[in-house]
């Protein structure tokens, strides 16, 4: 099992037998201890202290120091939905049906082995994907590597299309960079396409998962082989932006919020406002047991 810990929650994924991925509150409703400490048994999850077991979906099946006396309906775990696409285990965060999560950009033909890399930041999600939606940070936070050379000077265009932020400056394809709610990005502006998922921890931590898609070698180890070597510019690039962004006031972005905002913040504007209608008061519901856990994200 592996513990983790996403929007504001401590949680615990495991695959069942049948390899598929299963996650739930971390916590064993019999003395509250972390159920991520014990281990996966015939693809049940076993505590780490009473040995007791729980299926895919949170019940109990077995109670090893009373092997012969009916499971108490009530033992259940907290589970969680989840859903696994592009290689990524996605989290159901709210209540009803859990929706399929946002599909990728057209990779098709394109390769991302080896390239993908987690990078852990202290402040809250949000304030992460308007970084990378500022156009005008470039030619200060990144001066001496991708902004170097570049006119501080941006004329930038933005529309929202549902779910969908896309933004270019003169110069660049229409269609350059593009945020797709509730937290992918990815910018094309060349043969290779950078691409991050955005993780809420919780409110004063995320992760981002880094990766670049390349067109020219789609697999074996010389694919995996460029990306490894691609994450070397941007670990760079991205302690770039963390020595910056974690100077930021804490807590989640507001439309409202006291900041002077300009024409050159466009995009952000239309991010907050793409939050702002679609924001709940409680972002991840608890799951009471036997119940599924309205934003899917990428544990």
């Amino acid at each position: 099992p592996v513990g983790v810990r996403r929007l504001g929650h401590d949680l615990v994924l495991w695959r069942n037998r049948d390899g598929r991925a299963c996650a739930a509150i971390d916590v064993c409703p019999h003395r509250g201890v972390k159920l991520s400490g014990g281990r996966v048994v015939d693809g049940h999850l076993a505590c780490p202290f009473h040995g007791f077991r729980f299926d895919d979906n949170g019940a109990c099946t077995a109670i090893p120091a009373h092997p012969d006396r009916p499971i108490p309906k009530a033992m259940r775990l907290g589970a969680v939905s989840v859903h696994e696409a592009h290689g990524f285990v996605w989290i159901w965060s709210g209540a009803g049906a859990p929706g399929a999560p946002p599909s990728f950009f057209d990779f098709n033909g394109f390769s991302a082995a080896g390239s993908t890399f987690p990078v852990d930041v202290d402040c809250h999600y949000s304030r992460g994907i308007e970084n990378q939606l500022d156009f005008a940070h470039l030619a200060f936070v990144h001066d001496k590597s991708i902004g170097r050379g570049l006119d501080p000077a941006v004329q930038l265009h933005v529309r929202t299309e549902g779910d969908a932020i896309i933004a270019h400056m003169d110069g660049m394809g229409a269609d350059a960079l593009e945020f797709r709610g509730p937290g992918i990005w990815r910018l094309k502006t060349g043969p290779a396409w950078q691409f991050l998922a955005f993780v809420p921890i919780d409110d004063d931590r995320m992760r981002v998962y880094v990766r670049t898609y390349q067109p020219w070698v789609t697999g074996g180890p010389l694919a995996w082989l460029i990306g490894v070597l691609g994450r070397v510019p941007n670990r760079w690039v991205f302690r770039e932006d963390v020595r910056v962004v974690e100077t930021h006031a804490r807590g989640e972005v507001r439309l409202r919020m006291g900041e002077v905002l300009l024409p050159s913040d466009a995009a952000i504007i239309a991010y907050r406002r793409w939050r702002e209608e679609r924001r709940t008061p409680t972002p991840f519901e608890v799951p009471k047991a036997g119940t599924a856990s309205g934003d899917p994200v990428p544990a």
